[in-house]
């Protein structure tokens, strides 16, 4: 029982930091406009999932990498202009079809999950004893 009440906790508050860590990105969707970006550098190959590959790409002086995978860097070469959705100030770009509401709801689904679980083991640890 102790050890469910321990992960649910641990899901509850790592959904915490994931959501504040990741709610940037939201702001971008919601307020960023799309812009043309130029690729400054592509790994050789993008293929594979378990390694994270980033592309680097510049706007108005200024430096963002970004994860990517798949055939991007088949398709794509240095010093392309491609479409990217970026805010002033932000660190964070996306593209222009990704949705980043869609992480944090997932985070709050699993955080939610987390309390339920830790909830529902506390109560069952206080009518134990």
């Amino acid at each position: 029982m102790k050890f469910l009440f321990i992960s649910g906790a641990i899901f509850f508050l790592g959904s915490i930091v994931l959501i504040v860590k990741n709610y940037e990105k939201v702001d971008v969707e919601k307020n960023g406009h799309v812009v043309k970006m130029r690729i400054e550098s592509l790994p050789s190959s993008c293929i594979g999932t378990k390694i994270w590959y980033y592309v680097t790409y510049s706007y108005q002086g200024r430096m963002y990498d970004k994860h990517t995978n798949g055939d991007f860097c088949e398709t794509h070469h240095v010093g392309e202009l491609v479409d990217m959705r970026v805010l002033n100030g932000s660190k964070h770009i996306l593209y222009p079809e990704e949705s980043a509401l869609r992480n944090l709801i997932s985070f709050g689904i699993l955080g939610l999950f987390g309390l339920i679980l830790s909830i529902t083991q506390l109560k069952d640890m206080l009518s134990y004893k």
